[in-house]
């Protein structure tokens, strides 16, 4: 443990002798972020469907950069999330909490709706971490497929892992919603109209001790084989930071654009071990795995879903994308698998989901009442 999480510790143990006499507030709701300052993707959408007149709604957000003042600013932050996690009844979380791993108070209910629709690769408690997680009540899933792998992650039992469905994809299965994105994206971009876009949208390589980075994809190569009404647009992983692919008038740099919204208007996806293929499901649209490094990834981090079992297209090189992109066998009865498999309720309201299971836990007494 570094000085800097020591002294983090310290502090934190001295802020709880104090705050431990203050009550749990039984209709205070507290979402809690390190990603972004403003509410974004499933926490907006939980937000606003939330009765607000009946709730105490808490928002302790900051976007964490790792430099000397966001180091400080976490610091701080932490401080004020310990305060949320001893008097709210409700945490919700979207990525793993040190604060909540640590010092969880009995009688608070803590929320992980995580980030991601499910997990090719491995992640949380079966790989190397900084810090165990634990002290989750609930995580929130697509499907009952992911149980054995979220309770593996997250150090919970299967039954704590409830398959509602995940607030962000509500918008995917409303046709109306999709025809009105595809509207407004293509009045933004007009020279999409009437092409083939593929989205190329891979997860990063690396990880929080030897840094991020990116596979190489040579998109130029693969347009100069594919017909001009091809049109490739890319949105990276944000822990890749600025990366960019090579510029042309048919590969667009979309990393600023909502990936959902690129979901709409694209006509095949090209990813890797990216959970955002289980979201494209939903559409039931093309898709292939680019994944040269398979063997390479799978030694060093491993992966809870082998892609190849999963009947998409599989290029280990540019040439293998290509050829796939022109011979694509549109499989319906594949696509319509995979979406079963993965999303149990496909009625569009995950959201109201979630925010019934609010008011249940609200309506509890607290083991704690001080």
């Amino acid at each position: 443990m570094g000085l800097q999480k020591i002294i983090l510790n310290i502090v934190l143990k001295i802020e709880v002798f104090f705050i431990s006499f203050f009550k749990i507030h039984n209709n205070r709701i507290t979402f809690i972020s390190l990603e972004d300052d403003h509410l974004t993707s499933d926490f907006l959408k939980i937000y606003q469907q939330l009765p607000l007149e009946k709730y105490d709604v808490r928002l302790c957000l900051i976007h964490y950069k790792k430099n000397l003042w966001g180091q400080f600013l976490y610091f701080i932050n932490c401080m004020k999330q310990l305060y949320y996690v001893y008097t709210s009844k409700i945490i919700f979380l979207h990525d793993n909490n040190y604060v909540v791993s640590h010092f969880k108070r009995s009688g608070v209910q803590v929320i992980q709706v995580w980030h991601a629709c499910g997990a090719i690769k491995k992640f949380g408690n079966v790989i190397e971490r900084q810090y165990p997680i634990s002290n989750y009540d609930y995580v929130l899933a697509t499907s009952s497929y992911w149980k054995e792998a979220y309770s593996q992650a997250f150090s919970v039992q299967q039954e704590q892992v409830l398959p509602v469905g995940m607030p962000r994809t509500d918008e995917l299965f409303h046709q109306q919603w999709i025809d009105e994105t595809k509207e407004k994206l293509y009045q933004k971009y007009p020279m999409l109209k009437n092409k083939k876009i593929i989205l190329y949208a891979p997860t990063f390589r690396g990880n929080i001790y030897k840094g991020f980075s990116a596979i190489h994809f040579d998109a130029q190569k693969v347009m100069n084989q594919l017909s001009d009404d091809f049109v490739l647009i890319y949105k990276f992983h944000p822990l890749m930071g600025n990366y960019h692919l090579q510029k042309d008038n048919r590969i667009l740099n979309m990393n600023h654009e909502d990936t959902h919204e690129l979901f709409c208007i694209s006509d095949y996806l090209i990813s890797d071990y990216s959970s955002i293929v289980f979201d494209f499901m939903i559409l039931k649209k093309p898709m292939l795995f680019y994944i040269p490094d398979y063997e390479q990834y799978c030694q060093d981090l491993g992966v809870f879903v082998d892609v190849r079992d999963l009947g998409y297209p599989v290029c280990y090189c540019e040439e293998d994308v290509v050829q796939s992109l022109q011979t694509y066998h549109v499989d319906e009865d594949l696509f319509q698998k995979m979406k079963n498999q993965f999303f149990e309720i496909q009625d569009g309201h995950s959201t109201l989901r979630v925010v019934e299971l609010v008011e249940k836990l609200c309506e509890m007494e607290n083991d704690i009442n001080e």
